[in-house]
Formats: structure tokens, sequence, C-alpha cells
């Protein structure tokens, strides 16, 4: 009897052993680095009165990044004018990023800035999948002069890059 109660412990021991798997998982995620804005162009009105445009939501900028520290950067291709022939208008944009505190180290956007360089805003907080959005604004201060009738133009580029 004691031979047969062995034999059955070293079975069942066995038995249990012939039945056990394991499997190793990997996941790998995908980057996620993207900057989008409601309207690829702006049209606004000027009166040519030497009244300021103060516009606080003139578009809406969305970041999405999969990353915990990533800048996004603004940059003028005229050094924050607007051109028209010959003659330009000094324009000033803020990204009002007040609503995720928590997710900025930097914004140097954070008042109306002319664009006479890059400007950029350090993220430190990745984002929902829905990503987050921002107001972005736009401003021309008051004026003495006329400008000279004519559409003037410029274009911002806005890039993200992490580490």
């Amino acid at each position: 009897m004691k031979k047969f109660v062995v034999f059955l412990v070293i079975a069942l021991v066995a038995g249990s052993l012939a039945w056990s798997a394991t499997i190793g998982i990997t996941v790998n995620a995908a980057q996620k680095l993207d900057v989008t804005v409601d309207a690829a162009t702006w049209t606004v009105t000027l009166d040519n009165t030497g009244t300021a445009i103060d516009v606080p939501n003139q578009g809406q900028l969305t970041v999405k990044s999969s990353k915990a520290n990533y800048t996004v950067t603004f940059t003028s291709a005229n050094g924050g004018t607007l051109n028209y022939s010959s003659y330009t208008m000094p324009y000033r944009i803020k990204v009002d990023t007040s609503s995720w505190a928590a997710g900025v180290a930097t914004n140097n956007l954070s008042s109306y800035t002319q664009l006479t360089s890059p400007k950029t805003i350090i993220f430190q907080l990745k984002t929902p999948t829905a990503g987050k959005t921002f107001p972005i604004g736009f401003n021309i201060e008051a004026y003495t002069d006329y400008y000279v009738d004519g559409a003037y133009t410029d274009t911002i580029t806005i890039s993200i890059t992490a580490p």
C-alpha cells in the first residue's frame, strides 16, 4: 500500500508538470506624434480704421502624443509679418494652454507674440487618444497709418518633435 501511495504521489506530480505551459507576451505600441489645426486658412478682415484686431479663438490646435516629453514649434515664413507686394503688416499669435497647465512645461506663446523666430511649447505629459485642443489667438495691434489695400499673407508651420 505504501508503494502504491508513493507511486500515486509521483504520478500526480509528474502529471501536473505535464499540464503546465507558459506564454511570453510582447506588445509594441506605435509612436503617435501629431498636430492638426481646425482650418488650413484664416481669412481676417481689416477695416483700415486703425483699430486693433484681437481674436482669441481664431483657430484650434490639437496635439496628440504617446510620448511624455515633446515640443511643438511655430514658425512664420515671413518672420511674423503678413506681406502684400513690398508692404508688410506685423501680427501676433498666442496659444492658450491654461486648460492643461499640468501637461505644459513651457509655453513661449502664452501671450501674443510675433513669430520673428520659431517659438515653442514644451509639453511634459502624453495626451489622451483624442488629443488636447487649444485655442490659437490672432492679433494686429492698433495702428496710425493706413495699410495699402490688398491681400496680405503669411504661412505658419506647426511641427512636433520628441527626443
